[in-house]
């Protein structure tokens, strides 16, 4: 039995508006770290903020924005395999016009200022070889210098891996729930193993092999959505994003557990599948729609606004405090989504337009592949 989902669920929209916000909650708080990461090693730059604990806790985890991500990625196109009837080569062409211009775009214009110098994640500088691994989506596999050419690309990097990868895993499943959970717990194991013995710090977590569990979380989501008829609890996706974004940050498991964005990842997979059989209002709102359809947009652009509002910030608030770096958050937010909105109508709208009417005109040239 085969439940159909909706191809677009404006629910998902809304939950990649949290992701982003997430995101910039955690650069936000890195403060001086993350505002000149792009044009020098602040590597051993101090704290800027005093805050509260349980503040530096929920932003300190706010890099799982991009583990929900992640998770949504993977929901909305397991879903979708179903409906695409082009090839792998077409789907391969919308993938790559929906992430490939601006992080391209992005690369060359972080990398002007400063050229090859060093910076964050680039201590003696990068190399012309390492812009070239960069721009081929491959900074996750060399885990060095190559990282620093996009800030935060590793993740666009590892979403690519994860593309070439679903068509098999999507084959291999064939819409069983018991493999899906197969194939999520194996992965969970290499990454269990690949933590505790492969490379450490950064070049470790960005691995596509630490986070494969994550992707099929999200497929396992989506292959049991599918199946199963969810029911709709009334307050059960705010309280499953709650647990996850405030709740876990909490808890010593946070500190212990060799994974955390995996646990993080199983919490949120439950609210993606229960927003999409089931949208609710405030996530398919307009505002977190909108919010949620600029979100890749705002990652790319969101480093380049960093310092300009922790200036404005501190100039209006010079304490330091929790006062002050939400006044940098709330200025980067605003910011990042105006700049945002002009460069998904410039340049990813039109791209993807482009591949879904050069898909259609290929498909109906050639309707057996």
């Amino acid at each position: 039995m085969r439940n159909e989902l909706p191809r677009h669920m404006p629910a998902l929209d809304g939950i990649r508006g949290i992701a982003i916000l997430m995101v910039l909650l955690l650069h936000v708080a890195l403060g001086w770290l993350a505002a000149l990461c792009t044009v020098q090693n602040t590597a051993d730059m101090p704290p800027t903020f005093i805050l509260p604990p349980w503040l530096a806790a929920i932003a300190g985890a706010g890099g799982y924005g991009v583990t929900l991500f992640f998770v949504v990625s993977a929901f909305t196109l397991t879903t979708r395999a179903g409906h695409d009837r082009g090839g792998f080569r077409n789907y391969a062409l919308r993938r790559l016009a929906r992430v490939g211009p601006g992080y391209w775009l992005a690369g060359l214009l972080y990398t002007l200022p400063i050229g090859l110098a060093p910076r964050l994640l680039a201590p003696q500088g990068v190399t012309p070889s390492d812009m070239a691994i960069a721009a081929l989506f491959g900074s996750v596999w060399q885990g060095g210098p190559a990282l620093a050419v996009v800030p935060g690309g590793w993740s666009v990097c590892c979403e690519m891996a994860f593309y070439l990868a679903l068509p098999i895993l999507v084959r291999a499943i064939e819409g069983r729930i018991w493999r899906a959970v197969a194939l999520t717990g194996f992965s969970v194991a290499i990454a269990h193993v690949y933590a505790h013995h492969g490379s450490g710090g950064v070049a470790r977590y960005v691995n596509p092999a630490e986070q494969a569990p994550v992707f099929l979380c999200g497929v396992t989501a989506a292959v049991i959505a599918m199946r199963i008829r969810l029911w709709s609890i009334r307050g059960a996706v705010f309280a499953l994003l709650a647990v996850a974004i405030v709740g876990l940050p909490m808890l010593k498991i946070w500190q212990w557990y060799a994974l955390p964005h995996i646990v993080f990842a199983v919490v949120v997979s439950g609210a993606v599948a229960l927003s999409a059989a089931s949208p609710p209002a405030w996530l398919a709102s307009r505002p977190m729609r909108r919010l949620g359809q600029v979100s890749y947009s705002m990652y790319l652009v969101h480093f380049a606004l960093l310092a300009a509002s922790l200036h404005i910030a501190i100039r209006l608030l010079p304490a330091l405090g929790w006062q002050t770096m939400l006044m940098h958050f709330a200025l980067t937010v605003s910011a990042s989504f105006a700049l945002a909105c002009v460069t998904y109508a410039v340049i990813e709208a039109p791209m993807i337009q482009w591949a879904a009417r050069l898909s259609i005109r290929r498909t109906a040239v050639s309707p057996a592949e």
